[in-house]
């Protein structure tokens, strides 16, 4: 159950924040609390003893919860092993050959081969690469308008959310579809007036856009956005970095609209990153595509499979798809909350604007339940597939004070919870 001590962030936290905001070069924490390791389920203890509701699953990372038995139990196989991490491109694993066999068993047919890498970043890094390998002509490629796909240069060129996280960066051409109806015949004009398809490298989409706001692509779009792409022989690439790994009640989101992509990437849910495809859309030369670590962190890779395992024998894509319709539900009937949307258990809302959502964020967090924004003035819920109907009704009653709080006229936070949600620069 939800344990609030001290105040959020309590001082044991707020030291090793103030350590990491003063040495940590990439600096963008904005969660007020330090994991302690301590927790069950979708609870976790912060440093101070506070223990939290989380809905939001490490970013879709944690599918399974805190200390899962059968998860400890993999870890504990392990504790004996030195190396767990070996040059998995250059130096075999069992786990490397397990974890490919796994993820294309979950897979649709004809994804018979995957390439292992280190994150959803370097999966889609990857590809792309290998979409540009097939096609020599390439000029550019083409994303979706809101899209998110990763901070490495080339994932962070398709992306198309905020200026500073490209910010003097060199950058991949790009052209950007919008995410709407309107999609397929923008590609069709790109195609009559700008470039020959032979030219146009791929076409990346989330189906269910995570940081960009939970966005669902409506479903013609995407079955006309993939009849184009086939039809001028363009790579069709789903970003399933964020809803894959059965978060929507589907193994991958883009089986909700009956397609196959030509090639998708995993990651989050997954531990490692991959790249799933057909073995044909792979360069054939040797060390075209290749990573030190790719394919070669046997831990990561053991709880990976494991995880696969889990979610298979505990039917959690139907209790995904179940606790969803439920969440999503009740979601619509909260009082100042609008735009409910959601796709098993990738749920969003939205709120006036984006000083009452990050106001929000710090009030639930206050409250003991961790939430993530998205979008311009949206929360996202990423709850862990392991949560009963009891949490989803604890975190909705939250939700349903904390909005009512954050409504009130005058209503604004004070103390150090400011510097780590970022609901302090609305006061400056």
């Amino acid at each position: 159950m939800i344990r609030i001590k001290t105040a959020i962030p309590g001082p044991k936290s707020l030291r090793i924040l103030k350590g990491l905001r003063a040495k940590n070069g990439g600096w963008s924490i904005s969660y007020p609390l330090v994991f302690s390791g301590e927790g069950y389920g979708p609870y976790c203890e912060d440093l101070d003893g506070n223990v939290f509701l989380d809905m939001a699953s490490q970013i879709a990372s944690n599918p399974l919860g805190y200390n899962h038995p059968e998860m400890l139990e993999v870890i504990k196989e392990h504790s004996d092993r030195f190396p767990v991490k070996f040059a998995g491109q250059d130096f075999a694993v069992e786990e490397h050959l397990r974890m490919i066999e796994s993820l294309t068993g979950i897979s649709p047919k004809g994804f018979d081969s995957a390439f292992l890498i280190n994150s959803g970043a370097e999966a889609v890094e990857n590809a792309i690469k290998a979409c540009m390998r097939k096609r020599p002509g390439t000029k550019f490629g083409i994303s979706m308008e809101r899209g998110w796909h990763g901070r490495t240069l080339g994932a962070l060129s398709l992306t198309n959310s905020n200026y500073v996280h490209k910010k003097n960066y060199m950058r991949l051409p790009m052209v950007r579809l919008p995410f709407d109806q309107s999609a397929a015949e923008r590609l069709e004009r790109i195609i009559r007036t700008e470039a020959s398809p032979d030219e146009i490298g791929f076409i990346i989409i989330e189906h269910v856009q995570g940081e960009g706001g939970y966005n669902i692509a409506p479903k013609d779009m995407v079955h006309e956005l993939h009849k184009a792409a086939h039809a001028y022989g363009i790579p069709y690439i789903a970003d399933e970095v964020q809803c894959g790994m059965g978060r929507t009640g589907r193994w991958w989101a883009f089986e909700h609209y009956g397609i196959k992509p030509d090639i998708f990437s995993a990651a989050k849910a997954l531990q490692v990153g991959a790249v799933v495809a057909n073995k044909r859309m792979f360069p054939g030369e040797h060390g075209a595509m290749s990573s030190t670590w790719g394919g070669g962190h046997t831990l990561d890779l053991a709880l990976g499979i494991k995880t696969i395992e889990i979610i298979k024998r505990q039917k959690l894509l139907q209790k995904n798809e179940r606790m969803g319709h439920y969440l999503l539900h009740h979601l619509h009937g909260l009082e100042g909350a609008m735009k409910q949307r959601g796709m098993g258990m990738m749920l969003a809302f939205e709120v006036r604007n984006g000083k009452m959502r990050d106001n929000l964020i710090a009030e639930c967090a206050r409250r003991g339940l961790l939430v993530l924004g998205c979008g311009q003035k949206g929360i996202r819920l990423a709850p862990p597939y392991v949560i009963e109907k009891e949490e989803a009704d604890i975190a909705l009653g939250i939700l349903e004070r904390s909005l009512r709080e954050v409504s009130s006229e005058g209503f604004r936070h004070h103390g150090a919870i400011c510097d780590f949600v970022h609901c302090g620069k609305h006061h400056a």
